[in-house]
């Protein structure tokens, strides 16, 4: 299938604001914008935001919430592999860590290094 997505690799499918908005906010407000904008946009910004190494992260949270015919308009092969990474990364919500974290007693553990 031949991507009909966005042509200008450049330009962010949202506003300014909005953007930092998300930037700003926790995984379970990034779901709660998401799911308010229209899927194809949700699914060019995912895309944006993947390209992006900085905001890769945020890129998959969106991505988790498309649909993967969406993603594959908008990037073609690309926009697939996104998704698979996206429903293959697990995104979960804080609460969801949060009764991960009480039920062993231990918080998890990462390799993350700030």
């Amino acid at each position: 299938m031949r991507p009909s997505g966005s042509t200008d690799l450049e330009a962010c499918p949202v506003s300014d604001d909005l953007l930092k908005r998300l930037l700003d906010a926790t995984l379970n407000a990034v779901t709660d914008v998401g799911c308010q904008l229209p899927e194809q946009q949700r699914a060019a910004l995912a895309v944006y935001c993947y390209r992006r190494a900085h905001f890769r992260r945020l890129g998959l949270s969106l991505a988790s919430l498309c649909s993967q015919q969406a993603l594959v308009m908008e990037a073609g092969h690309a926009g697939d592999l996104i998704y698979r990474q996206a429903s293959s990364a697990g995104f979960m919500s804080e609460s969801d860590a949060a009764n991960r974290t009480a039920k062993s007693g231990k918080p998890p553990v990462s390799l993350y290094v700030v």
